[in-house]
C-alpha cells in the first residue's frame, strides 16, 4: 500500500482531507501531520518566517521516515515554502492549489477569495505564473473575507458558510471564475447546485485527485474501491 503525508495548518483540514482519499482508493494510506502554529506565526510576521520554512522541512523529514511516497501541503499559504522545501528532498511534493491554479489561469477576470491575508499571495502569484506560462496576463481581484476564519474556528459552520458565500457571490458577478484560495473554504459552495458551482473552482478534489494519479495510479473514470 502506498502512503500519502498531508501536511495541516488547521485541524478543520484533517477529516475532510482523509475522507477524499478514502472516497477515491483504499489503495493509499494517509499520514496526517498538523502544525496549526504556522499561520498565526506568519499574519503576525505579515510575510513567511525563517522559522516556519525550517518547520515545513521538518514536516518533509518526518514524511521521509514514515515512509510517504508523496507529501501533499493542505495549505495554501504556505505553498511557497514547500515548493523550496521539494528542492530539499527526493521525495514527491505537491501543493493542494497547483491543478486549481492551472485551471483558473485559463481565465481573462479571475476573482481571488481568502479567509486569511497571508493567503492571498501566494494563490495569485501561484496563478500569474501558471498564467504567465502560457502566455496570458488575467485580471485578478482579490477579497480577503475578515472575520470568517473566526467563525470557522469557533465551530460556527453555518455562520461561516453564509458569510464565505456572499462574499463569493458578489466575486462571481464581476468576474469569469472565482477561484476560494483556501482548502476549507470548499465547504461554503458544497450545497449549491451543479450549475451554480461552476463559477467556482476549490482546491481540495483536484488536488487530491493529481497526487492520487501520480501515487496510485487512481483514475477519474475509476469508481471508489470497497474495503
Amino acid at each position: 500500500m502506498k502512503k500519502l503525508a498531508i501536511l495541516h495548518t488547521t485541524p478543520v483540514t484533517v477529516p475532510s482531507m482523509k475522507k477524499l482519499v478514502e472516497e477515491r482508493t483504499d489503495q493509499v494510506e494517509v499520514i496526517n501531520l498538523l502544525d496549526d502554529s504556522m499561520l498565526p506565526e506568519i499574519n503576525r510576521a505579515g510575510k513567511m518566517t525563517d522559522a516556519v520554512r525550517e518547520r515545513i522541512v521538518l514536516m518533509v523529514r518526518a514524511a521521509e521516515k514514515a515512509g510517504a511516497d508523496a507529501f501533499l501541503s493542505a495549505c495554501s499559504s504556505i505553498g511557497g515554502a514547500v515548493e523550496e522545501a521539494a528542492e530539499q528532498t527526493d521525495l514527491a511534493v505537491y501543493r493542494i492549489d497547483g491543478p486549481m491554479a492551472c485551471l483558473a489561469a485559463k481565465y481573462e477576470r479571475i476573482g481571488v477569495a481568502a479567509t486569511l491575508q497571508s493567503t492571498i499571495g501566494p494563490t495569485s502569484e501561484l496563478i500569474e505564473r501558471m498564467a504567465k506560462k502560457a502566455g496570458r496576463s488575467p485580471q485578478l481581484e482579490c477579497v480577503v473575507i475578515e472575520g470568517a476564519g473566526a467563525l470557522l474556528n469557533a465551530g460556527r459552520t453555518q455562520e461561516y458558510d453564509r458569510m464565505v458565500r456572499e462574499a463569493l457571490q458578489k466575486l462571481a458577478q464581476e468576474n469569469e471564475i472565482v477561484v476560494l484560495a483556501q482548502a476549507s473554504m470548499a465547504r461554503a459552495v458544497a450545497g449549491l447546485s451543479e450549475e451554480e458551482r461552476k463559477k467556482y473552482l476549490t482546491s481540495p478534489e483536484s488536488g487530491v485527485e493529481a497526487v492520487l494519479s501520480e501515487v496510485c495510479g487512481w483514475k477519474k473514470t475509476e469508481k471508489p474501491q470497497k474495503h
